[in-house]
C-alpha cells in the first residue's frame, strides 16, 4: 500500500517550489540588527542560502532574501547558484524527445526538459563549500531543493579534515524533502530506502550523517514533502498533506518565532556534540480548511470546521497517540496564514494584491510580460 501511494503521489508531493536567482547575490544594503529578544540562532557572519526549484513566475530572489529573515536577522546574505532543477529534470525530454526545445518557442523559461534535482544537489554542494570557504563564518540556509543541496553539503564535510570548525558554520533547513525531524519525517525517506533511486529525480536517498554542525528545522505542520503522515492508508490525512505541500511547503520560510509553540521545539544533541532543534510550526487553520478562509468564510467556522475534520486527519500520524507529547498543528490564534506571510515577497518582486489570487495573478501577469 505504502508503495502504491508513493507512486502515484511522487510527482506531487516532490515537486519543489520556491526558487533561486542566477549567479551569487549580496544584500544592497546591510541586514538589519536582530531586534530586541529575538531567538539567537544559527553562527553570525554571512547566509549562504540556496531556494527550491527554479520555478517559472516564482520571485526567487525575493523569496531567497527572505527565507528565515525573521529566525536569523542581522545576516550578510548572499545567494548560491546552483541549477536547482525542477521535479521533471530530463523526464519528459525522455518520454517526448524534443518536448523542451517545444515549450521554450511558446513560453521561453518554461522548463519542460532541464537539469534534475540530482544533477542540482551535485552542483551546489560544491557550490557552497566554495562559497563558505571564501566568506567565512555563517549559517547555511536552504529551503527545500536547497535544503536537499545542505544535507550533502554536511555529509561532504563530517570528516573532512579542512572543513571549518563547529563554531564557524550551522545550517538551517526549512522543508525539507529528506529531513528526518523529532515530530516524523519527509516523503521521500519514508517511501524510498536509503540508496535507492528517486524515479525523474535522478537523486539517491542518502545515508543519515552525524554532522558537527548545530542544525535547525522548520517544517510547516502536514506538509506533505517534509511532514508526510506515516499512516498514508489515512485518506483524509494524505489529502490534507497534499494541500499542505500547496500552502505550507515555500511559506514556511517567512514565518516568524512567534507563530511556534513552545512544546512545537524539540532539541537533540548527536555523539559529536552537534544540536538539532525541530520547530514545527502550525498555519492557523488546517490546509484542507484553509482555502474556505480565501473565499471568505468567516473566522469561526473554520475554526468549527477544523474541530471536525482535525481528528480524522491527526490520526494518520503517531505522534499525535499521546495527547501530552503531541505538538500543536493547528493554531487559529498565533498560527500563521501562508498567504499573508508570502505576500511581501511577491508584492514586492510582482506587485498586487495581497490575496492568493492577486499573487497568482501578478505572477502570470509578469512572466506574460517577460517572456523574451
Amino acid at each position: 500500500m505504502r508503495r502504491a501511494l508513493a507512486s502515484m503521489t511522487a510527482l506531487i508531493t516532490v515537486a519543489v517550489v520556491g526558487g533561486v536567482g542566477p549567479g551569487i547575490a549580496n544584500a544592497d544594503e546591510p541586514p538589519p540588527p536582530p531586534p530586541p529578544g529575538s531567538p539567537v540562532l544559527g553562527t553570525p557572519g554571512r547566509a549562504y542560502a540556496l531556494g527550491g526549484a527554479h520555478v517559472l513566475g516564482i520571485p526567487y530572489d525575493e523569496y531567497i532574501m527572505r527565507t528565515g529573515a525573521d529566525w536569523f536577522p542581522g545576516l550578510d546574505r548572499q545567494i548560491v547558484d546552483y541549477p536547482a532543477g525542477q521535479v521533471q529534470g530530463h523526464t519528459l525530454e525522455r518520454l517526448f524527445p524534443g518536448i523542451g526545445a517545444f515549450g521554450e518557442r511558446f513560453v521561453p523559461g518554461l522548463g519542460l526538459d532541464g537539469p534534475s534535482i540530482g544533477e542540482s544537489v551535485d552542483i551546489g554542494t560544491p557550490n557552497v563549500v566554495n562559497a563558505v570557504r571564501q566568506g567565512g563564518r555563517g549559517t547555511a540556509i536552504g529551503l527545500s531543493e536547497g535544503a536537499m543541496v545542505l544535507n550533502d553539503v554536511q555529509a561532504k564535510l563530517a570528516y573532512d579534515p579542512a572543513a571549518p570548525p563547529p563554531d564557524q558554520l550551522s545550517f538551517a533547513m526549512y522543508g525539507d524533502p529528506v529531513g528526518k525531524h523529532a515530530f516524523g519525517e519527509s516523503f521521500l525517506t519514508q517511501n524510498f530506502p536509503v540508496g535507492s533511486v528517486v524515479p525523474s529525480l535522478d537523486y539517491r536517498i542518502p545515508a543519515p550523517v552525524e554532522s558537527q554542525y548545530d542544525t535547525y528545522q522548520f517544517v510547516s505542520a502536514y506538509d506533505s514533502i517534509a511532514d508526510w503522515p506515516d499512516r498514508p492508508d489515512n485518506w483524509m490525512s494524505v489529502a490534507n498533506a497534499i494541500v499542505g505541500l500547496a500552502t505550507g511547503h515555500t511559506a514556511v520560510a517567512f514565518t516568524t518565532p512567534s507563530n511556534v509553540p513552545p512544546q512545537n521545539i524539540r532539541t537533540t544533541v548527536n555523539s559529536r556534540g552537534a544540536k538539532t532543534t525541530t520547530f514545527m510550526i502550525p498555519e492557523e487553520h488546517l490546509p484542507l480548511v484553509l482555502p474556505f478562509k480565501y473565499l471568505g468564510v468567516d473566522k469561526n467556522t473554520l475554526i468549527e470546521l477544523d474541530k471536525v475534520l482535525q481528528p480524522y486527519v491527526d490520526a494518520g500520524y503517531s505522534r499525535n497517540d499521546d495527547p501530552a507529547t503531541a505538538p500543536i498543528t493547528v493554531d487559529p490564534v498565533n498560527g500563521y496564514d501562508p498567504a499573508a506571510v508570502t505576500a511581501p515577497a511577491t508584492q514586492a518582486a510582482f506587485g498586487g494584491g495581497s490575496d492568493p489570487v492577486s499573487q497568482l495573478l501578478a505572477g502570470l501577469q509578469y512572466v506574460v510580460n517577460h517572456q523574451g
